[in-house]
């Protein structure tokens, strides 16, 4: 027997479930089972956003301290969306692998449903040797297929990325800003933007080769990703001199989200920085911020992300920009006009989690250097 078959042979006698391996598909599988065969989907979604979103420290230390201060209760709505498969396992206590893999393949490859409800976006799993995906007749070699057109729509993604309190206030609103959204309406779903085609294998070409083929990107980047958001928002700076009076046009263009941005969570923010250097060091700065500010019961802005589901919350004010919007900020600042003056133009995203914890990328930066329009 050729090399080649024999470990295409020892693959599948690994893979199907033989009891030397001790693998079988009646129950949930862990995602590095799946990782044997979906080698270059495994990968992908090792480095994204869904397989941190249990183990991520920011996450993780902000968890802990909640459950430390306010009660394991605090705490249980986390995880229906960052460790999904205790709705399975009933591993409330996280001693599971399978736990901490957060929004693991079984997540998404054992659902079957969603439901949109008036209280926000309900799943159903059915965890077991069929897996569902977007592709039609693919080959069952390992474990069961079948086709879900549920996996090419936007519908899949809405129970982690919608939410609604009790109240009926849009906490966490992508899904509902997609749907009422431009590109809604052009028929381009989540996966356009968030699940792109890439050259790579959908199993291990030992397993079955597939020349050219592609697959859809498992990373699923999105607000911490500078590609993502050079995507999102187009930019333009436009200064102009009047005597002692700098005037600093900045446009901004939603040109790329089917959705706000930022969206996500309230902590997401947008923070548009000016800083103008005159010749003689002397630094100006203004600043716009774009986000969804939400209150408490009591009217004061929340900053903890565990209070944004507590009772009583409404939005405050959201002045982020919509899907296709073009905003124009106008900033003002006196310099004397004899003064060579430099302009920094910077876009920041902040997600802020509350007590010091954040993250802050930078990512548009331009620098101007205005002559003086009176030299001496």
């Amino acid at each position: 027997m050729p090399a080649h078959a024999t470990v295409h042979c020892l693959l599948l006698l690994l893979i199907a479930g033989s009891a030397v391996a001790g693998i079988t598909f009646d129950q949930a599988t862990t995602s590095d089972i799946c990782g044997m065969c979906h080698r270059d989907i495994y990968r992908m979604w090792r480095s994204s956003a869904h397989a941190g979103s249990m183990d991520n420290p920011v996450f993780l230390a902000i968890y802990r301290r909640t459950e430390s201060e306010d009660g394991p209760g605090a705490v249980r709505l986390c995880l229906d969306c960052h460790a999904p498969m205790v709705e399975v396992n009933g591993d409330d206590k996280l001693v599971r692998k399978i736990t901490w893999e957060g929004v693991n393949c079984d997540t998404c490859h054992s659902m079957v449903s969603v439901e949109l409800l008036d209280s926000g976006p309900h799943f159903e799993l059915d965890v077991g040797p069929t897996k569902r995906g977007p592709i039609e007749g693919a080959s069952e070699l390992a474990h069961k297929v079948a086709f879900s057109p549920l996996h090419s729509s936007s519908l899949v993604c809405a129970p982690c990325h919608e939410f609604v309190n009790s109240e009926g206030t849009g906490i966490l609103s992508t899904y509902s800003e997609w749907r009422e959204s431009e590109a809604a309406a052009r028929g381009e779903t989540c996966q356009h933007c968030h699940m792109s085609l890439t050259v790579g294998d959908i199993v291990d070409p030992r397993i079955k080769s597939v020349p050219q083929a592609t697959v859809n990107i498992h990373k699923m980047p999105g607000g911490h990703s500078l590609a993502q958001l050079h995507k999102a928002l187009g930019v333009g700076v436009f200064p102009t001199r009047r005597g002692d009076d700098l005037e600093v046009q900045v446009k901004l263009h939603n040109k790329g989200a089917g959705h706000s941005v930022p969206t996500g969570m309230p902590g997401r923010r947008i923070v548009l920085r000016i800083t103008v250097t005159g010749q003689d060091g002397k630094k100006l700065v203004e600043e716009r911020t774009y986000g969804k500010v939400m209150k408490d019961a009591a009217g004061e802005p929340i900053s903890r992300v565990v209070d944004y589901f507590g009772e009583g919350v409404t939005v405050g004010s959201d002045n982020r920009l919509s899907t296709d919007e073009r905003r124009t900020e106008t900033f003002h600042f006196t310099v004397p006009s004899e003064s060579n003056t430099q302009v920094d133009t910077q876009l920041h995203y902040e997600h802020a989690l509350g007590d010091g914890d954040r993250t802050w990328i930078t990512f548009f930066s331009e620098r101007r250097f205005i002559k003086s329009s009176n030299p001496r």
